[in-house]
């Protein structure tokens, strides 16, 4: 088939969010694990979100002129990041996610890096982002719960503010080698970041306990409070985020607390990659 590729338009939302959130569920259905795009209306909130970005470059496929799939990179970072991808249910296996891979990579060819998340029971995807050069870096799962322990003494956790935003960030290139102040920026004009300080130092930080956020500590341990103190702000019954499975002492401690892992994920990248030092969260990109 003739696959045509051009930028998405605000026209585009409503199509692409109906093909992001029934392929993302087809796929988890068949292999039984919960969809990242429960509904249709979170599916076309989060696809308003990154169209609607100019800090977002988005593309999407037609054939014979009827939208088939689509793609998104953030590029508010010197390290790109993609997702969401999506291709009809109809049209995979043809060749329109290679398309739309493609012209991202294109897209991003002047990068230090890019990189995305793939779910590691997807073969399809798994294949189709290792043939176009991506290599698997760091495996991790999706964990979900409420926390049984009250916050940490010896930690003051708290909402981020604007003055925290530098050290957040220098935190950030000391323990992940990577710039990503205007995440950090975003997430305290938009999101629900938080701190954890000790003896008036930030130790650690989170732009959000969500799979859409990141988060970084010194370790372990600052982690452990970080997330207790921010859990004791929510309002959520239920919390949520991506834990890399080199901590496995935290990993058992959130298995300890109550939480449970839903399903297995992995970054992969193409270009500059150096490991995360620390402790560190990634984010619906990396």
């Amino acid at each position: 088939m003739n696959v045509a590729i051009r930028r998405s338009q605000p026209s585009d939302i409503d199509v692409c969010a109906r093909i992001n959130y029934e392929a993302f569920k087809d796929i988890c259905d068949r292999h039984q694990f919960p969809t990242d795009f429960p509904t249709l209306e979170f599916s076309t909130e989060i696809i308003d979100l990154v169209l609607g970005s100019p800090l977002c470059f988005g593309v999407v496929a037609e054939i014979e002129g009827a939208v088939v799939g689509c793609g998104f990179m953030d590029e508010r970072n010197p390290i790109r990041g993609i997702g969401p991808v999506a291709v009809d249910r109809t049209f995979q296996g043809c060749g329109t996610g290679r398309e739309i891979m493609k012209a991202l990579l294109e897209r991003g060819q002047d990068a230090r890096g890019i990189r995305l998340l793939q779910e590691s029971y997807n073969m399809a995807s798994l294949s189709l982002y290792a043939s176009l050069g991506f290599e698997v870096k760091e495996p991790f799962v999706l964990m979900e719960g409420k926390f049984h322990s009250q916050p940490q003494y010896g930690f003051e956790v708290r909402p981020m503010a604007g003055e925290d935003v530098g050290e957040c960030a220098a935190l950030c290139e000391k323990l992940c080698r990577c710039d990503r102040t205007s995440e950090i920026e975003h997430a305290l004009n938009f999101l629900s970041p938080f701190v954890a300080c000790q003896q008036g130092r930030i130790v650690a930080y989170t732009c959000a306990v969500s799979p859409l956020s990141h988060s970084v500590a010194q370790t372990e341990a600052d982690m452990q409070a970080l997330l207790l103190g921010a859990a004791a702000y929510s309002s959520e019954e239920l919390l949520s985020f991506h834990l890399p499975l080199r901590y496995a002492s935290l990993f058992r401690w959130c298995l300890q607390e109550g939480l449970r892992a839903l399903k297995p994920m992995a970054v992969m990248a193409v270009g500059e990659y150096q490991s995360p030092g620390g402790c560190w969260f990634p984010s619906f990109a990396y």
